[in-house]
């Protein structure tokens, strides 16, 4: 909040997407905030940066000083869907993705590690609330009230000069993108929707760009959002206007048409490719999407369906592998044979979005 009698400062520029994100930090209610700091080009290391924490049993760990999570029996490593083995805490029922999977690894070969890392992270994060450098992010799930946030506020401004944002979907009321003072310490921002639970790798990270620039601003008396870090010039453009047809039917997600190779890339980076896309009137397809051929997907627009006639910007961004200099781009059709689109201004660019270094 801006004080009386003070004048705002002008936004510091050439802050890159991570920079921003990185002045932030997770306390759950699951891993969609901690996926746009990694869709942003940094993966920091947070207490729930990728855990799931029902609010209740995150206000009593904080007012405890998380003494019970990771003790004597808390966690314990569980077996879900598809191998994948996840940390539970029997005590608070905090919840997270290990990144690993059985058989190749047992869950009696995690839980020393687990259990040790946890226990780091405990310190850090009391270090940082005792510091109140960094804005906490609590993603708002349904019905999460208002009280129970302000409960979560006080434990933690007991441990020191915190500063918590609340972002909630967008419920028709506010603006998307809205950031707000909501009393000493409390923000709350909006954005236009959540992930799905099921796909927390849906993250839009846009949006969320959009909303922590602004609680950035008011967190630190700001005159607007700090202006992001332009990327720089191309490594593959081709302005020219193309059509793209299905030569034959294809489901979802779609076949590569019109694949192109591109040289010049940094190893162990983001980059971004984007166009312009337009869907004729008679568009029947289901899917219209840029793709980095055989690498794995950071963070993307697709084209919207409903809109037709129309130059709309699509995108999809990946991280090179290391060594890796060259990528084939192309765009992903689903549809009924002779599905068509309109194509122009493609550009690869070493970014998390276009545009954005």
């Amino acid at each position: 909040m801006i004080p009386l009698f003070r004048q705002a400062s002008p936004a510091p520029a050439g802050l890159t997407a991570g920079a921003l994100l990185g002045a932030f930090e997770s306390l759950g209610d699951n891993c969609e905030f901690g996926i746009a700091q990694r869709y942003a080009g940094i993966d920091p290391l947070g207490l729930f940066r990728l855990s799931s924490a029902p609010i209740a049993d995150l206000t009593h760990a904080v007012e405890t000083r998380f003494a019970h999570y990771g003790g004597p029996g808390d966690i314990e490593v569980r077996v879900g869907a598809g191998g994948y083995l996840f940390c539970h805490s029997r005590r608070y029922g905090f919840a997270y993705h290990t990144g690993d999977t059985a058989p190749r690894t047992t869950p009696a070969a995690l839980l020393d590690r687990e259990v040790r890392r946890v226990a780091y992270l405990k310190e850090r994060l009391l270090a940082d609330l005792a510091a109140g450098d960094k804005i906490l992010v609590r993603k708002g799930p349904p019905g999460e009230s208002e009280a129970a946030v302000r409960r979560l506020l006080a434990a933690l401004r007991a441990i020191g000069p915190a500063t918590l944002l609340r972002v909630c979907a967008e419920d028709g009321r506010v603006e998307p993108g809205r950031v707000v003072w909501c009393g000493e310490g409390l923000m709350q921002g909006t954005l236009p929707h959540f992930a799905p639970y099921a796909a927390a790798t849906d993250a839009d990270l846009a949006s969320w760009l959009a909303v922590c620039g602004r609680a950035y601003a008011l967190r630190h008396s700001l005159v607007e959002p700090p202006p992001l870090a332009p990327s720089g010039p191309p490594v593959f453009s081709a302005p020219g206007e193309t059509r793209h047809v299905l030569p034959a039917a294809a489901p979802e997600p779609g076949i590569l048409v019109g694949p192109q190779p591109v040289a010049g890339l940094r190893p162990n980076r983001l980059h971004v490719v984007s166009a312009e896309i337009r869907l004729p009137e008679d568009f029947s397809g289901t899917r219209a999407a840029l793709a980095f051929a055989d690498s794995a997907l950071h963070a993307r627009r697709d084209a919207d369906p409903t809109r037709r006639g129309t130059w709309q910007t699509v995108y999809a961004a990946t991280r090179t592998r290391k060594r890796q200099s060259e990528a084939t781009i192309g765009l992903m059709l689903a549809g009924p044979a002779g599905t068509a689109v309109d194509m122009r201004d493609w550009r690869v660019t070493e970014g998390c979005l276009p545009g954005l270094a």
